[in-house]
């Protein structure tokens, strides 16, 4: 099974089910693992009532008890939430915490919270349900005033090539920057194509159309797409081998470009679909 199954969860009947040892892979990510014990810690006070959606094997539900007066933990998985309730009762903090099974989009809690913190992303919140999930939980179970952690993402694109080419063979296909993995050579510059503000509804529909400046001479056949995290406030995290590595994906068609050119670069995809299955293109609007 190569890494980017791995990275992949299963939705049959829509429950996202990821193997233990990717979750075991997602704890370990100090730089992952950091960013969210930050924001939390920011956020939280005595008296905070916080829910975490998709708890998976409960670190970060455990970790928000030490500074919350009540958590929620919600996991659809059986198999994870078995690990997450094993963890719970272990935690000196046991009391403050309720684990709930339930699908985050529609669960019930005994009240509304504070904060909420859901980390179902994917590169451009395109393959995970982080869009309509936080646009549900915003409605039922957030206060009046309260937060929802990560505060926003910032999704860029850039234009250049990547060797699909081995020999007599060729393999387009969206592909995940992860260490080791070839890189690409980029050809224009970089910039923003949409910004996902999760203070108010977020559409799914993530389709953009983006002018982007050409740096250098030669043929591209694929964007690399990039997010940003604003995981709590002063604390960023840009992906990691763990979650939302850079990914390559491939363009319907090459474009020639030189310097000088601007290029307009479109994307159709829709939030929880799958990436591989967007479509992605770029045509020269402006000769230098």
């Amino acid at each position: 099974m190569s890494r980017i199954d791995h990275h992949q969860p299963h939705y049959p009947d829509q429950v996202g089910q990821f193997k233990k040892s990717y979750h075991l892979e997602m704890v370990a990510d100090r730089s992952r693992t950091s960013a969210v014990f930050r924001a939390l810690r920011h956020v939280l006070h005595p008296e905070s009532v916080f829910c975490e959606l998709g708890c998976g094997t409960g670190i970060f539900s455990t970790f928000a008890a030490k500074y919350a007066r009540k958590v929620y933990a919600v996991e659809i998985d059986p198999e994870t939430a078995r690990v997450a309730a094993a963890n719970i009762a272990a935690s000196p903090y046991a009391d403050r915490i309720k684990l709930i099974r339930g699908d985050a989009c529609n669960v019930e809690l005994p009240e509304k919270v504070d904060v909420i913190f859901c980390e179902m992303m994917s590169i451009w919140a395109v393959d995970e349900p982080q869009i309509p999930v936080f646009n549900s939980a915003f409605v039922r179970m957030l206060k009046p005033g309260g937060i929802f952690l990560p505060l926003r993402i910032v999704n860029l694109v850039e234009v250049g090539f990547y060797n699909f080419r081995f020999e007599e063979i060729e393999i387009r296909a969206a592909i995940p920057l992860f260490t080791g993995i070839s890189p690409a050579a980029m050809m224009t510059e970089s910039r923003v194509a949409s910004r996902l503000e999760f203070s108010l509804p977020v559409s799914p529909d993530l389709s953009c159309e983006v002018e982007l400046p050409v740096l250098v001479e030669g043929w591209a056949n694929c964007a690399r797409l990039t997010s940003i995290v604003q995981m709590g406030p002063g604390i960023v995290f840009s992906g990691s081998d763990s979650l939302m590595p850079p990914t390559v994906v491939p363009l319907e068609e090459d474009v020639q470009l030189r310097p000088g050119d601007r290029v307009l670069f479109q994307a159709s995809v829709q939030a929880h679909s799958d990436l591989g299955k967007a479509t992605f293109r770029a045509r020269v609007i402006e000769n230098g």
